[in-house]
């Protein structure tokens, strides 16, 4: 993160917490502990958050050897169908997210009786348990800041690029590493969850109607603006120490009262602190404005309103644009210099000194300040007039460039992928020769700093694409799994190979992924004659296959022993006794 240093917030004090405001809706699988090993793949080690929507362990990836969060989804959802499946689709938009700031969805996981949510995991703390552990109950800018930064441009990421909402934004859903960087998490998971729990059970949750917008309250169609009022709502309470809404009918509350001012609730409440900017009061107002079209139109807006000095998007989007047309810059820049001091020559031959102070005035007038919390972009060094345009995206480091490396991971192995720089729109790649191409799984070195498009392909899989963002020196896991069901297949006897096309899936019994649909599978013993089956693959249960191998048939004649000397003279004379004289002629008369 820009500009802070793990140094700036102690998570010493804050060690690993709960899950909090959601009351426990439904239990998840029971007789889980410590150890427990899930899926044949999943060692849980310890609960790092527990309520409604589930319980959070710390897992550890024996295929991958890797520590992931393992949402463990509560039963009353895994054995509900509609429920099920929502969650899942839900999970599977998910996957598309890759943004350094939103936390990484892996996979959704099911067997017979229960179901889990694989996602990065994040050593930190959230923003609510945070808060509640400062000594004034809420934060102040210069702390926010970083985070609001970050927090805006995975927002707009999300909606602008991938078109997905949260839904559930609020501070108990921001968690911040031991690296001082922001983490959304539950992107549009949470709130499916919910929206499953409502249905099944009769009791629901109102422990983030804090942040949902009237639109949200009603039901409607869900929408970018919704977390934009989240966004208000959060940076509400950040500040204040309480949601804009917080106590008695909180529902008609958000739908009819307009909410006081930061600093009234802070007076309110017996808050001191530093004064809070106008323009931050306003922006905030705006975002929990009761009408949509009343709300800033999005993420960047937001951004820009509270003078952040630009999000990464904005960012990269500058610096992107400023090697190709830098040697116009430096030339216009250096014309308009010229002019002015032309023109300031000119003036103060003048004996008017008011028209002196003008143009002192002008010649240092200053932009105005803001929070600005990134580093000064240092000067890079003008391209020669021989030489071509840089690449884009481009690298913005000037001295020695800190390139980024991406381990490239997908479900199953051996997709080919291609990268592209840029954000490539469509599930299409492009007829242009990629960045970069290779087979899964991969490490790709050397990549310069800023926003890249992977498209994957795997044969009988459906194509599909991914968008990153790399920092300088990062190393960035990207894990893809094709969407996909699973088969559980037997043969008698074991041993069988199985094929899927020419694609050797192993030796019976065996459990594997396989794409959606229709799957012709082939079975091949070396003693039996191959037996081809047709399974439809679907993403709820695993398909079951048997294959009944059987002998191949043989001719009903027996077996003959070869003749010894003695049998062979002794059928040789049956044929002679045996053999019919030949007709005798008759005579001619």
């Amino acid at each position: 993160m820009r500009g802070m240093s793990p140094a700036f917030f102690d998570f010493s004090m804050y060690p690993q917490m709960p899950e909090e405001e959601e009351p426990d809706l439904g239990q998840t699988m029971r007789g889980v502990v410590g150890g427990t090993q899930l899926f044949q793949r999943f060692t849980l080690q310890k609960v790092l958050g527990r309520g409604g929507m589930g319980v959070v362990w710390l897992a550890r990836d024996d295929r991958l050897e890797r520590l992931v969060a393992l949402k463990l989804v509560p039963e009353a959802v895994c054995f509900d169908p509609s429920a099920r499946e929502d969650l899942k689709r839900e999970t599977r938009k998910s996957l598309l997210l890759t943004h350094p700031n939103i936390v990484r969805i892996f996979d959704f996981i099911e067997d017979e009786q229960t179901a889990a949510i694989c996602m990065e995991y994040v050593d930190g703390t959230t923003l609510s348990y945070a808060r509640v552990h400062k000594r004034s109950k809420c934060f102040g800018i210069p702390e926010l800041v970083p985070w609001i930064t970050s927090l805006c441009d995975a927002l707009a990421y999300a909606h602008e690029s991938v078109g997905l909402v949260h839904r559930d934004l609020k501070p108990a859903n921001m968690m911040v590493n031991s690296r001082a960087e922001l983490k959304v998490t539950d992107f549009g998971i949470a709130c499916s969850l919910r929206d499953s729990m409502s249905r099944v059970s009769v009791r629901t949750s109102s422990g983030t109607m804090n942040y949902m917008s009237p639109q949200q309250m009603l039901g409607e169609d869900p929408s970018p603006s919704d977390d934009i009022y989240a966004l208000g709502a959060t940076l509400y309470e950040m500040l204040s120490s309480k949601p804009p809404f917080y106590s008695g009918d909180v529902a008609s509350q958000v739908r009819e009262v307009i909410a006081p001012t930061i600093a009234q609730r802070r007076v309110t409440l017996g808050i001191a602190g530093e004064p809070i900017p106008k323009h931050w009061e306003e922006t905030i107002a705006a975002c929990l404005a009761k009408r949509r079209e009343q709300r800033p139109r999005g993420a960047t807006e937001v951004a820009s309103r509270l003078r952040l000095g630009g999000t990464i998007r904005l960012t990269t989007a500058r610096e992107i644009a400023k090697p190709v047309f830098q040697r116009y810059l430096k030339i216009g820049a250096l014309a308009a210099g010229v002019a002015a001091l032309l023109t300031a020559a000119l003036l103060y031959r003048s004996n008017s000194t008011s028209q002196r102070a003008a143009v002192l005035s002008a010649l240092k007038k200053e932009a105005p300040t803001g929070y600005a919390l990134e580093a000064p972009v240092k000067n890079v060094p003008a391209p020669k007039t021989d030489e071509a345009p840089a690449p884009v995206p481009v690298s913005n480091s000037t001295a020695e460039p800190q390139n980024a490396t991406l381990q490239l991971v997908t479900t199953p192995a051996g997709a080919t992928f291609a990268i592209y720089p840029g954000v490539v729109a469509g599930k299409t790649a492009p007829a242009t020769a990629p960045l970069r191409t290779g087979v899964t799984p991969e490490s790709v070195a050397d990549l310069l700093t800023g926003r890249y498009t992977i498209f994957f392909h795997n044969p009988g899989w459906p194509d599909d694409r991914a968008e990153i963002s790399l920092q300088p020196g990062e190393t960035l896991p990207v894990e893809y799994t094709f969407p996909h069901g699973s088969a559980m297949i037997t043969s008698t006897p074991d041993g069988a190979e199985i094929f899927a096309g020419e694609n050797s899936l192993g030796h019976t019994p065996l459990t594997v992924d396989l794409p959606l649909g229709k799957q012709e599978l082939i079975a091949r013993h070396p003693d039996f004659p191959k037996k081809s089956e047709t399974v439809t693959i679907g993403s709820d249960t695993p398909a079951k296959i048997v294959f009944q191998l059987r002998a191949r048939s043989h001719s009903s004649s027996k077996h003959k022993e070869p003749e010894s000397a003695w049998g062979k003279f002794g059928n040789s004379l049956k044929k002679v006794f045996s053999s019919k004289p030949p007709p005798k002629k008759k005579r001619n008369q």
